[in-house]
């Protein structure tokens, strides 16, 4: 009994000296608190003021708002409660992620929830656009929002909602992305808007929400799945592979064309992040290594995105 209790306690030590480690590590909190300035600088100085309407979660927060103000006739001030109303949708989704993601994803999606709600709530919107037009509102502020929404998720945490559920789908449907999921969310978001409020700011909000989906994917770099052919003549790089980013590798032995000499050749399917760390690992390894990426792939098979 004795022994059991001691494994638990050690499991209990293991897991908040994770936490705690998650909690201060200074790259993912630097991701999360500018990610999240960003998004909430392209929302409330570009989207707000224009009185277009954002998707996803935030979206059904300020139908949310609407409904409580207009319908149900709660005077709520003339403060921003739009952040609030998020982080309150956000606590069933984190609660079910909590199994799915491990702890440490949660206290990085944790903190970059509450970091979301409290500069949503502080970031002053103007009374009027700093822009002339729309349409030009729209590319500012979604291209603010994808790139911060983009730098979020590269901290292996999420900004909730609707990242969240493109993170479980990811998993599950190589073709699945956070962007795809943010532009289906967007179906339901801006047909109620268009019936509460104008085709207008409707279509306006649809082109808004597609820029920014853009933008989150391709910032987002561990949905880009590329992949990366290497020939060198040193042994051993499939090791370097499988201890730096742990994926299948497939080694072909070559012979160059010119040299006439024996060459290896590798195969490997990566995200670009893994990419980013592959390509510095092997050129310290090997000066001569020669190596070719493409991203324009599909992948069909045993391959699984990563947070």
């Amino acid at each position: 009994m004795s022994i059991k209790i001691d494994v638990l306690e050690k499991g209990e030590n293991m897991q908040l000296k994770l936490c705690l480690k998650s909690l201060f590590d200074m790259k993912a909190l630097g991701y999360i608190i500018s990610g999240s300035l960003l998004y909430s600088i392209g929302f409330n100085v570009f989207i707000l003021p224009c009185d277009l309407y954002n998707g996803g979660f935030l979206g059904i927060s300020q139908i949310m708002i609407y409904v409580i103000e207009n319908i149900i006739e709660i005077d709520l001030g003339e403060g921003n409660y739009t952040g609030i109303i998020y982080f309150l949708l956000n606590l069933p989704l984190l609660y079910i992620s909590l199994k799915r993601f491990g702890g440490d994803f949660i206290i990085k999606t944790i903190f970059c929830v509450i970091c979301y709600s409290v500069l949503l709530s502080i970031v002053p919107v103007p009374e009027k656009s700093f822009l002339p037009e729309n349409i030009t509102a729209c590319i500012a502020g979604g291209v603010l929002c994808g790139i911060g929404a983009g730098i979020t998720l590269l901290s292996k945490g999420s900004g909730g909602g609707e990242e969240i559920l493109g993170l479980l789908l990811m998993q599950k449907y190589k073709s699945m992305s956070v962007g795809k999921i943010f532009n289906i969310i967007n179906v339901f978001v801006f047909t109620t808007c268009m019936y509460i409020y104008d085709i207008s700011a409707g279509v306006y909000s649809i082109f808004f929400a597609v820029v920014t989906a853009v933008v989150i994917d391709r910032v987002h770099l561990q949905n880009i799945t590329m992949t990366m052919l290497i020939i060198s003549k040193k042994e051993q790089l499939e090791n370097l592979i499988f201890k730096a980013v742990h994926r299948g590798v497939t080694k072909i032995k070559g012979i160059g064309a010119y040299s006439g000499e024996e060459t290896n050749i590798l195969l490997t399917v990566v995200s670009k992040d893994e990419a980013l760390i592959l390509r510095k690992i092997l050129c310290d390894y090997d000066e001569n290594v020669f190596i070719i990426e493409d991203e324009s792939i599909n992948v069909v098979g045993n391959f699984q995105k990563r947070l």
